[in-house]
């Protein structure tokens, strides 16, 4: 039983060793995890609702623009964008990683308002009818490729019966686009509408904006923030460095006061480390620094679980019992001051996650994962490393505690 308790430990300690050596080198997983704007560069911006008379700011309003919004993002080719909605009539977006940013965001708050009139100035036919827009070039010239829906191609090939030889109007966010003349019935439901375009890139986003349809509600941007992608990698170096910092003076500290025990705490905050950040791959979460510090925070929860383990375990040790007992007694008069204390962090980060927005969910969602992962390691792996030790006829393990 003692041999095998031996072997078990030493391999077990060799094998996490070797583990954190590999993944300190080559970061198979963090190599791979999303960064947040403030880490990747990029540009945020905050959008507020402006009402028309008559017109009220409400719920479904803002759902349909954080839709479109969310349509043209993706249409962009944008990777991780965030967008929500912030109070009752604000939406926040985060674009990490665009190049040409000021041009992205005119893009998103243009409102693309297609109106197709009568001679005499009656609305026929909207973007709302439409069931595609494709930028094209016909006959040399840059347009958009309309094409309407069911509805929208009876109404089209009605009105082109009926104005035979006189002009429709395209009017573009209240602008004539221009006025062609009608020189057949149309059938299928398909016009061209060449305008002033002078790049094909021009009438592809315009197309985009038609095909996203037009905002319910004009948006006017109040805020804007932009991070250079070499700030954003200057964030990330100097996060690093000082998580790496933070996790050898703590993993010092462990070994300095708590000798073996300490260095077996290490080794499980070294698993604790790697499957909060594996989770963190897992759900697809976006890192940022207040992520970061969110991590950080559940990280130092983890090591005062620890702290208040050991500390129960060596009070029983003081008072006489036995490394083996010592160790149980400590562990179950430990375990309900942890529980409480990670209890009460959990559920105010859940508020945060649920009452916040932005960076204070991000914040709020590492720390519930840390939270809930430290609970494992702390609890169980180095309550797990501490009786292998015991078993392992380290009887002595009353040093390794009282000192």
């Amino acid at each position: 039983m003692r041999q095998r308790s031996i072997l078990t430990l030493v391999l077990l300690v060799a094998v996490f060793i070797a583990a954190g050596s590999y993944f300190s080198v080559f970061n198979p997983i963090t190599n791979h995890l999303k960064y947040g704007l403030d880490l990747r560069g990029g540009v945020a911006a905050t959008y507020q609702a402006e009402p028309r008379p008559g017109e009220p700011v409400d719920s479904k309003t803002m759902a349909k623009a954080i839709q479109i919004l969310s349509f043209r993002i993706n249409k962009l080719g944008v990777t991780e964008p965030v967008i929500q909605q912030v109070g009752k009539n604000r939406i926040s977006v985060q674009l990490p990683g665009v190049k040409n940013q000021e041009q992205a965001l005119k893009f998103l708050g243009e409102t693309a308002q297609l109106e197709i009139k009568s001679p005499t100035g009656k609305v026929l036919l909207t973007g709302a009818d439409l069931s595609n827009a494709v930028g094209s070039i016909q006959q040399g010239q840059y347009g958009v490729s309309l094409t309407f829906d069911s509805k929208g191609a009876a109404i089209f090939q009605a009105a082109t019966t009926k104005y035979l030889g006189k002009t429709l109007p395209i009017y573009l966010n209240g602008k004539l686009v221009e006025a062609p003349q009608v020189q057949q019935a149309i059938t299928g439901g398909k016009a061209f509408m060449s305008g002033n375009f002078t790049s094909l890139k021009q009438a592809q986003n315009t197309a985009l904006l038609l095909q996203s349809g037009a905002l319910p509600v004009p948006l006017k941007r109040i805020s804007l923030v932009t991070v250079s992608a070499t700030l954003g990698h200057q964030s990330i170096v100097a996060s690093e460095r000082a998580a790496a910092i933070a996790i050898v003076l703590i993993g010092l500290a462990m070994i300095f006061w708590y000798r073996l025990a300490g260095l077996l705490a290490d080794i499980a905050l070294g698993v604790y480390a790697f499957l909060l950040v594996g989770a963190l791959w897992a759900v697809h979460a976006t890192i940022t620094i207040p992520g970061i510090a969110g991590i950080i925070l559940s990280m130092g929860m983890a090591v005062d679980a620890n702290v208040i383990i050991f500390s129960r375990v060596r009070e029983e040790m003081v008072n006489g019992k036995t490394p083996r007992a010592a160790i149980e007694v400590g562990f179950r008069n430990a375990i309900r001051a942890i529980m409480d204390s990670n209890a009460t962090t959990f559920i105010s980060a859940i508020i945060l996650f649920f009452l916040g927005s932005g960076d204070v969910k991000g914040f709020a969602l590492t720390l519930m994962i840390g939270i809930i992962i430290s609970l494992f390691t702390a609890v169980i792996l180095t309550r797990a490393f501490i009786r292998l030790a015991a078993d392992a006829g380290w009887a002595r393990i009353r040093a390794v505690f009282v000192g």
